[in-house]
């Protein structure tokens, strides 16, 4: 490739500040789309869990840890 004076043109290159501007425009979107979700996520969780009757159970009991497994 060359220029009307027949000389070469230079080639272009990806310069440091555009590479990191497009990675910050990524990593932005990436925090926006996660913290939707999550808000959205924890929306519908309360919307459909609250007021139902949960047995009272005890969840931290580890009796399950001790039973054998079928094998």
């Amino acid at each position: 490739m060359s220029n009307k004076m027949g000389m070469p043109k230079p080639m272009k290159s990806i310069d440091t500040t555009s590479a990191i501007k497009a990675a910050c425009a990524i990593v932005a979107v990436g925090i926006v789309a996660g913290a939707t979700l999550v808000v959205g996520m924890d929306h519908i969780m309360k919307r459909i869990f609250v007021g139902e009757d949960w047995p009272a159970e005890e969840w931290s009991n580890d009796d399950w840890a001790e039973e054998e497994l079928e094998g």
